[in-house]
């Protein structure tokens, strides 16, 4: 997991919270402000004291203004609550509203509302901003017991909906925990439901709640769900496993929300041994809450929301609250409280203490002055045979048979254009019109041109040399509004310190215009591949993979890049014509080798042919390619398909092909680095729905995450022993036995743990 450095900002934040708290006023700005969005609900829950009703609620335009205040006001989190937020007919506006400010959002929800149709409105928003956290009270009976009869499959049903909604969007998968209350009717069956949320749902995390109680007081609602004393030692086990899996098993895929401390405190709580928190509270100094309709409500110092009121945000703005004298009387209550309070949410121990903040900025001053004089020095395997993919597109132009990019994004890009695209295809210049002019909306699934750069010169800086630099994955690169810059930094880069062997650009070259050939082919000494994924020869063949006729476009742009390669015969800009070979073109291979002969040597360009793995070596070739699908039945047909189309073609089938027979140790978590536009960087080209995530490169440099992380170390490390567990993807994969996918010997193998 990424670790988040601390700046001189987040320290002047720290200090402004010490010395707001200390002297009682409203200096700093909030952690987060909170809305309660509704108080209805469509359950009635047994434990549930949230829901009541309330007067006229706050509007969509009343929310959407408060999330406005808070971006304004540059606060961090804007967090909404309910009650049911599906309640509300709204709840997407407003949520794809506070996504578009660039909130990450937590949403809470019962999940029984989240029907195919909201589902669907759902998956529109960013999955990387709007996570959910869905009730379920354990296995049935239990959870219908306390929820209602039939409600644990709605939940579910809601639950699925979400998933399949995402898939079809072509969204990785979107961050899901489920929460849960320990009970004494469920206890006994929480150490298997855990796994079945792991396991069964795949959700990515769970967190444990506790029934409400005021003081020492239990509600004669939930006595018969209280824990009681000959159930402690039960308790404490499953307690204590749960720390124990944190503490050793928890990662990235699949968490525990609760802290450790949190975990201790489950014990304590049920037997009312809770002692008033061990730090300071900053409730009134962390967040800002508005209820539902519209008071401005913080604890009293007694955990009773309600008899904190001290505000109408429909009167006042969200600063004049944060102000207000009114708050600075229940901010005094807050100081002087001795409840005892399982919630460590309003706890800020980095504002804590004035030298703890001093030593923080001291050692960010020596840090600093450090990278300045030292320069810490990388051993790296050199791998002749890596990959790093960057994503600089997640979606295509064109549907093709074998590449399962979902069209939804594509539509998505253009849909308020109010011209065709077709009329970028019939001349790929236009492009530069439809980016110009707005046409196109790049405000999601494009890697950011300075993020690519910090990648590229971090590489520089620590002396790592990658076998290939590819600049796809999972969409068509030149889609992104910058490739033409892209490509002159490329080459200037390169040229100051090679970071690659290759920079290799996929694509399927119906928007492969003219200076982008020129661009590659003049600069005869950066080693540039243009992979071309036609599949074709004529009109009729290419319409067997993909949808539009668009060969005579896809043939005038690769002639008019043959043209230049033939203009600049002494450069390192090679082309390679790849055929994917199927069920609906193996007849077809020879016309497909004859075609693309003939038409490179009109240019003077020699041709190699090469099966199984993407060539390496100088030169243009014809790839014929192998498809990985990954059902095992799927894949056999796929390669009998391959071996037959390979034979037709006079080739050795043997020669080359990787040997199923050694068990083989994937090299995707050593050789194969994956950048997705977002900058998210993913253990596994294979894993397009990103999850097994290794960090984000807008926090920690790809260097730090994949070569020095401690959390590489330890999945190579799992994989080495096949060892899989929070690795679900890897079971049972094929991809280390892919032509596709690079090798890792045991030299190599051997050669990495000794050092590590």
């Amino acid at each position: 997991m990424a670790l988040i450095s601390r700046s001189l900002t987040d320290y002047t934040e720290d200090a402004m919270f010490l010395l707001s708290r200390g002297l009682n006023r409203g200096w700093n700005r909030p952690d987060w402000v909170s809305v309660n969005l509704t108080l209805k609900c469509n359950l009635s829950c047994t434990f549930c004291k949230t829901c009541y009703p309330v007067r006229q609620e706050l509007t969509t335009r009343e929310v959407k203004d408060i999330i406005d205040q808070t971006y304004l006001w540059g606060v961090k989190r804007f967090n909404p609550i309910g009650g049911e937020p599906f309640v509300r007919p709204d709840l997407e506006e407003i949520l794809a509203y506070a996504c578009e400010k660039d909130f990450y959002i937590t949403l809470t929800t019962n999940g029984t509302l989240i029907s195919p149709v909201r589902a669907r409105r759902i998956a529109e928003i960013a999955y990387n901003r709007l996570h959910f956290n869905i009730s379920i009270d354990g296995p049935n009976p239990w959870h219908d017991l306390g929820r209602g009869e039939g409600n644990l499959d709605k939940t579910l049903r809601g639950y699925w909906n979400l998933r399949e909604a995402d898939a079809a969007a072509g969204n990785p998968v979107r961050k899901v925990i489920i929460n849960c209350i320990i009970n004494k009717l469920n206890l006994s069956d929480l150490p298997g439901f855990f796994f079945w949320c792991r396991d069964e749902l795949g959700v990515q995390g769970i967190q444990f709640l506790n029934l409400f109680r005021h003081g020492d007081r239990v509600d004669p609602d939930v006595q018969d769900m209280w824990i009681s004393p000959d159930r402690f030692a039960e308790l404490d086990d499953f307690v204590d496993f749960l720390i124990g899996f944190q503490q050793h098993e928890a990662d990235e895929n699949f968490s525990i929300a609760n802290s450790v401390g949190d975990l201790e405190n489950i014990k304590r709580y049920y037997r009312q041994e809770l002692k008033p928190l061990d730090g300071k509270c900053y409730s009134g100094w962390k967040e800002l809450y508005i209820n539902a309709d519209g008071t401005a409500i913080m604890c009293d110092g007694n955990l009773d929301f309600l008899n904190g009121s001290f505000g109408d945000i429909r009167k006042e703005t969200l600063k004049e609250l944060w102000v207000s004298p009114e708050l600075a009387k229940l901010r005094q209550n807050v100081k002087e409280c001795t409840t005892p309070c399982i919630q460590d949410c309003y706890l800020r121990r980095r504002s804590d203490s004035a030298m703890r903040i001093a030593k923080g900025v001291s050692r960010l001053f020596y840090g600093e002055l450090r990278k300045r004089y030292q320069r810490r020095q990388l051993e790296v395997p050199s791998y002749q045979d890596s990959v790093l993919s960057l994503q600089l597109s997640d979606t295509s132009d064109l549907a093709t048979s074998w590449k399962k990019v979902p069209m939804e994004r594509f539509q998505k890009l253009i849909k308020d254009s109010p011209e065709s695209f077709d009329a970028v295809r019939a001349d790929p210049f236009q492009f530069y019109e439809f980016r110009n002019r707005g046409y196109i909306q790049f405000n999601r699934g494009f890697l950011e041109m300075g993020v690519m750069q910090g990648i590229i010169e971090d590489a520089q800086r620590n002396d790592v040399c990658y076998g290939t630099l590819r600049l796809a994955w999972e969409g068509e690169p030149l889609l992104h509004p910058q490739i033409e810059e892209i490509l002159n930094w490329l080459i200037t880069a390169w040229r100051e310190k090679p970071f690659c062997h290759r920079i290799e650009i996929p694509t399927n070259a119906t928007l492969l215009n003219h200076n982008y050939a020129r661009i590659t082919a003049e600069a005869g000494d950066v080693p540039f591949s243009w992979v071309l994924e036609v599949d074709a020869f004529d009109e009729e063949s290419y319409l067997h993979h993909h949808e539009q006729a668009l060969w005579t476009r896809v043939l005038d742009n690769i002639n008019f890049l043959l043209g230049q390669l033939q203009a600049n015969p002494a450069g390192h800009t090679r082309v390679i014509v790849q055929n994917t070979i199927t069920g609906s073109n193996v007849e077809h291979v020879v016309r497909f080798r004859d075609f693309w002969r003939a038409q490179l040597s009109s240019y003077g360009l020699e041709l190699r042919e090469k099966a199984w793995a993407l060539p390496t070596a100088q030169g243009h070739w014809l790839h014929y390619r192998r498809p990985d699908p990954g059902e095992l039945s799927k894949l056999r047909e796929a390669r009998d398909i391959y071996l037959k189309g390979l034979s037709s073609l006079g080739f050795d089938v043997q020669e080359g092909a990787p040997d199923e027979s050694v068990r083989r140790t994937c090299a995707s978590y050593w050789k194969t680095p994956t950048v997705s536009w977002d900058g998210k960087v993913v253990m596994c080209p294979v894993d397009t729905q990103q999850t097994l995530k290794v960090g984000d490169v807008a926090m920690d440099s790809l260097t730090e995450l994949w070569w020095r992380g401690q959390r590489m170390d330890q999945v190579r490390a799992q994989v080495g022993r096949e060892d899989f567990v929070g690795l679900g993807l890897c079971r049972d994969c094929n991809h280390p036995y892919s032509p596709n996918s690079p090798c890792i010997s045991g030299d190599q193998l051997e050669s990495w743990y000794r050092s590590t």
